[in-house]
Order: structure tokens, then sequence, then C-alpha cells
């Protein structure tokens, strides 16, 4: 009786443990995906020094995706040649029941 109830807890905590796990590896992937999208976009930035329509659609044709984030480029309030790489994505952990949204802000250096 006392191996049965044992090996209940150690296979409740267990699972329980597990579960946490897989919530906690999907949010760094997550948050790996929207790193290198950020990345990314700093770099094409970057490289092309410049900002306008013909480098969204290079941004937009990136090879490296992230459904569920928002990728928002605006310029920065002081210094008008430096831009802001935003990159919002959710953040849910199903054990702890929260939902919440996170971002990834990069400035790129001075743009031509």
């Amino acid at each position: 009786m006392k191996g049965a109830f044992e090996a209940t807890l150690v296979l409740f905590f267990g699972m329980l443990f597990v579960l946490m796990g897989m919530d906690y590896v999907g949010v760094q992937l997550i948050n790996t995906q929207a790193r290198a999208l950020a990345e990314n976009t700093i770099a094409i930035l970057e490289h092309q020094n410049r900002y306008d329509e013909s480098i969204q659609l290079l941004i937009d044709q990136n090879s490296i995706q992230c459904d569920e984030c928002s990728l928002t480029i605006s310029p920065h309030g002081l210094y008008p040649s430096r831009l802001w790489v935003v990159v919002e994505y959710p953040i849910y952990l199903a054990h702890i029941s929260l939902q919440m949204k996170s971002e990834i802000r990069l400035l790129t250096r001075p743009l031509g």
C-alpha cells in the first residue's frame, strides 16, 4: 500500500513537472523565433542602409518567419536616422493560466 501511494505521488508530480517543462519550452521557442526575426530585420536594414518600400518587401520575403509575432518598424524620437524594430509575441503558460504579450525592441545604427 505504501509503495502504491508513493508511486502515485511520483507520477502525479512527475507529470506536473513534464507539463510545466513543455510550457516553458514553448515560451523559449517563440522567444527564439521573435529574436531571430528582429535580428534579421536589423541586419537587412543595416545592410541596405535605408528604409523604404523595397526594403519592406525584402523584410516581408524574409526566410525567418514567426506566425504569432507582429513586427513594427518606426523612427526613433530623438535620432531620426535610427529606427526601432519592435517584435511583439504572445506568452502562454497554461499551468498557471498566464496569457500576456512580450516584446523585443532593437535599435538600428544610424542609417544613410
